[in-house]
């Protein structure tokens, strides 16, 4: 039986920065991975690496994703020279009903950059757009679309190179504890860890460890082919955004769906009605690629990291949402930190797998 100091259960950008991180400090890291390619969902990402406002109303998690986009930002730089581009830099307008901004107006102080944006100067903002004048917009030239796939791809080469033992097409079918190990059988053999990440994404919450309360949120999108550039990222109802490749990305749904992740007429038509309405020139679009895929959502909005409540060499890094690729980096230094040396303090509490299923079984006490 093979032997590891780490096992990571699931290959997408989480599992394969926290094993770059893990190789990092000297410890031997497999990753196991069920699918023929490595991340499954991360490929499918829209890619728009920028902190929700939806978050600002709880700041220490707006704060945590911020920092998440300044480990991103570093990796763009260290990565990208060696392995290619995978990130397009632009401008973020979003557009707020007035209730929003109202609500908004007093955490401005969270986006230092940003300003708001009369309907007057519009046209010189967002050429080409079609907007409402009704609606509050505020530009942000902190825009950032990542590729995930080739992230994914830039972040497999380093572990490659730091000696991860990358098994794909390994289907993880049961994980036991045992004194001074951990054991993981999988469709491939027995591999044998000091301890165990669940990094599985969507999946993290299944047979592996029901007790996790992460489940599949489905985001449709479609890529456009446009007879020119897109200069910005908008964000609205959905959003649109320049992809790596000279694309416009339009997304994403939200949908709870289960684990289906097939493509709807309904969704389709949706996401084109929003690009042509805010963008009529879009209208002679081509569009070029159709996808699906399942973020890990947890019913707080916050990943959980740390190790699984019963459990004594089992821990999660999953349930990052629609942030996993602006999060990713973050998330694995926080886990290292834990994992390697016990400082888990780098980790939001909130975060915290036994806090967050406390929190949600208070809450299911109080329906």
């Amino acid at each position: 039986m093979t032997t590891f100091d780490y096992l990571l259960v699931g290959g997408g950008i989480v599992g394969a920065c926290l094993a770059e991180e893990l190789a990092g400090t000297g410890a031997s890291v497999a990753v196991l991975d069920a699918g023929t390619e490595a991340g499954r969902a991360t490929r499918q990402a829209a890619g728009v690496a920028v902190p929700s406002l939806r978050y600002l109303g709880r700041p220490e998690l707006y704060r945590w994703l911020c920092e998440g986009r300044a480990r991103l930002d570093e990796d763009i730089r260290r990565l990208e020279p060696e392995h290619g581009p995978f990130s397009v830099a632009r401008p973020i307008l979003r557009a707020l009903r007035a209730s929003d901004a109202q609500a908004h107006a007093g955490r401005l102080d969270l986006l230092a950059d940003a300003k708001w944006v009369g309907a007057e100067d519009l046209p010189g903002v967002a050429p080409g757009m079609k907007l409402p004048a009704e609606r509050r917009y505020l530009l942000d030239p902190g825009g950032l679309m990542v590729d995930g796939a080739r992230y994914l791809a830039a972040v497999r080469a380093r572990c490659d190179a730091a000696g991860v033992s990358w098994h794909q097409d390994t289907e993880v079918r049961a994980l036991t504890e045992h004194t001074g190990y951990a054991v993981a059988a999988t469709s491939r053999g027995s591999f044998r860890a000091d301890r165990v990440v669940v990094t599985a994404g969507a999946w993290s919450g299944g047979p592996l460890a029901p007790s996790l309360p992460v489940f599949p949120q489905r985001g449709q999108l479609v890529v456009l082919k446009p007879a020119a550039e897109v200069p910005l990222i908008f964000s609205s109802a959905f959003y649109l955004a320049p992809g790596v490749d000279g694309g416009v990305i339009v997304g994403a749904t939200e949908e709870d769906a289960g684990f289906d992740e097939s493509m709807t007429a309904a969704g389709v038509a949706r996401l084109l009605m929003f690009a042509v309405s805010a963008v009529p020139g879009l209208s002679g679009a081509t569009p070029y690629e159709l996808r699906a895929g399942l973020r890990p959502a947890t019913r707080g909005g916050e990943p959980l990291l740390g190790r699984i409540p019963d459990r004594s060499r089992t821990y999660v890094a999953a349930g990052h949402a629609g942030h996993g690729l602006l999060s990713a980096r973050l998330s694995a230094r926080g886990m290292t930190a834990g994992l390697v040396r016990d400082a888990w303090e780098e980790i939001p509490e909130s975060m915290c797998p036994a806090v967050a299923l406390a929190a949600g079984n208070d809450q299911e006490g109080h329906r």
